[in-house]
C-alpha cells in the first residue's frame, strides 16, 4: 500500500527529501514495521501527534504493545521512528521516476499538493511534524535536512532543465518555486484554493522557468 504524502531523496551521508510518503516495501520480515509505521500516520492525520500513544498503535497496527515497547522504548522515539520511515521510504519511489530533469522538477511541485484523499492525507501527516519540530530538536533536524536536500535537488534539475542555464540564478528560483508549492499547499489543504488551481499556477511557473 502507497499513501501519497511527502517524498525524500537520499545521497551519501544525507536524506534529501520533499513530499511524498511511499510504502516501506514489501517484504515479510518488514510487515510488521509497516503496520506499525502506517498506524502511527494514520493517528497522526486523524488525530494528531498528541494522540499516538503504544496502546493506540498496537490496536490499528495488530500486534503487542510489548512489541512496539520493544522496537522503540518511548513514544517519542516511536514518532521520530516514523518520521524517520516516510523519508527511508521514500527515496526508493524517487529512484524510480523516469531520469527526465525537467519531469522530475515537475514531480516534486506538483506531487506537494493535497489534492487527492491520499495526499491529502500525507499533507496533514507532514504538516503535523512540522508543528512538532518546534519542541523536538531531532524532527526539527530531519525536517531541516529535508528541506535543504530538496532545494539542491531543484537546483539540480533546474540547471539541467534550462537552456542556456546561465540565464537564470538556479538556486534562487529554486528557492521561489518551493515556496509558492509549500504555500499553495497548505492553501489547497484549508480549501482556500482548488488542486486544480494550485496545478495550473505552478504549471505556469514552471512554462515561464523554460522560456
Amino acid at each position: 500500500m502507497r499513501l501519497v504524502a511527502i517524498q525524500m531523496y537520499r545521497r551519501p551521508k544525507s536524506i534529501r527529501l520533499y513530499w511524498y510518503l511511499a510504502g516501506m516495501g514489501t517484504r515479510d520480515a518488514d510487515t510488521g514495521r509497516q503496520s506499525i509505521m502506517l498506524a502511527v500516520w494514520q493517528l497522526i492525520a486523524h488525530h494528531g501527534i498528541e494522540a499516538v500513544t503504544f496502546r493506540r498503535v498496537a490496536e490499528r497496527a495488530h500486534v503487542s504493545v510489548g512489541r512496539i515497547q520493544h522496537h522503540y522504548g518511548t513514544r517519542d522515539a516511536l514518532v521520530r521512528a516514523a518520521c524517520a520511515a516516510m523519508i527511508e521510504g521514500a527515496h526508493a519511489q524517487y529512484q524510480e521516476l523516469p531520469d527526465d530533469p525537467s519531469a522530475r522538477l515537475k514531480h516534486i511541485l506538483l506531487h506537494a499538493l493535497p489534492d487527492s484523499p491520499r495526499a491529502r492525507f500525507g499533507a496533514s501527516v507532514w504538516h503535523a511534524y512540522l508543528a512538532k519540530s518546534v519542541d523536538d530538536a531531532e524532527i526539527s533536524r530531519l525536517l531541516a535536512e529535508t528541506k535543504r536536500g530538496t532545494e539542491d535537488e531543484c537546483v539540480r534539475l533546474i540547471k539541467l532543465s534550462t537552456r542556456p542555464p546561465g540565464d537564470i540564478d538556479a538556486r534562487i528560483a529554486a528557492r521561489r518555486l518551493l515556496a509558492l508549492a509549500d504555500g499553495l499547499t497548505v492553501r489547497v489543504l484549508i480549501g482556500d484554493l482548488s488542486g486544480r488551481e494550485a496545478h495550473e499556477l505552478l504549471e505556469s511557473e514552471l512554462a515561464a522557468l523554460g522560456r
